[in-house]
């Protein structure tokens, strides 16, 4: 019988085996427009004090739990907190396992072999699943979700370089206050007049089209895509949990 062992640091997860399935460097991740928050990245125009975040966009107090709840089972919670209020595109938890023992995942009823295609497998639904090689499982539930109203739940399963990652998402509900679209390469970023994005998110087709394009087509489709931002006003607060069972 497989045991689970996990070292928990400051409330993440930093390491993790169950039979043949590892695991590491769990963490949290949000987005205004110009500010990106990571704990297993580099951070880009954001900077922290102890758990408040500095973003290019306001403020957020960002409150993050992990505990080991019974021999095989997580349970990791994050939460929001808007200190100004502020533009945000996402709320994220995070979660990296090792290409190495996975055999597939499995979201949506569906099931993928690692491609490395980076594509974010993105639905509105409560679990998703790693399956291992000695058909060991990792289970993992969005037990609890509060968009403040603004912001609904998804979980992606994304296969990644030597990764797996599935991210339990809080993304804008409509109808949404800002559209970025944009056009990244690795030299620079070019954004539409927001005018234009706004009309073309009006259009049904379009904005089906164009919604988190780059992410659902995979690393070799150009990084073109609409983003929509909602408010989180000062004092309202997103939130999180997601039970992870292994068996």
């Amino acid at each position: 019988m497989s045991k689970l062992d996990v070292t928990i640091t400051d409330n993440r997860v930093m390491d993790g085996q169950f039979g043949d399935i590892s695991f590491a460097g769990w963490g949290i991740e949000c987005s205004d427009r110009h500010s990106f928050v990571t704990l297993t990245d580099i951070a880009r125009n954001a900077h922290n004090t102890g758990d408040i975040w500095h973003l290019s966009g306001g403020r957020l107090k960002i409150d993050l739990k992990t505990h080991l709840v019974a021999p095989r089972c997580l349970t990791v919670s994050a939460s929001f907190t808007a200190l100004d209020d502020i533009m945000l595109q996402d709320a994220v938890i995070r979660f990296v396992f090792a290409k190495t023992g996975i055999d597939h995942g499995i979201i949506a009823d569906q099931s993928f072999k690692h491609a490395n295609s980076d594509k974010y497998r993105l639905y509105p639904v409560r679990q998703a699943e790693l399956v291992s090689h000695a058909n060991h499982r990792a289970v993992l539930t969005l037990t609890r979700s509060d968009g403040a109203g603004r912001f609904d739940p998804y979980l992606y399963l994304r296969d990644r370089d030597d990764h797996w990652i599935i991210h339990a998402r809080l993304l804008p509900s409509g109808p949404v206050d800002h559209v970025w679209l944009r056009w990244a390469n690795r030299f620079f970023t070019l954004s539409a007049p927001d005018w234009v994005a706004k009309r073309l998110w009006r259009i049904g087709p379009v904005r089906r089209f164009l919604w988190r394009l780059r992410e659902r087509r995979g690393r070799h489709y150009p990084e073109i895509q609409a983003v929509p931002l909602n408010r989180l006003k000062a004092g309202q607060t997103l939130g999180m949990e997601v039970t992870c069972h292994f068996h």
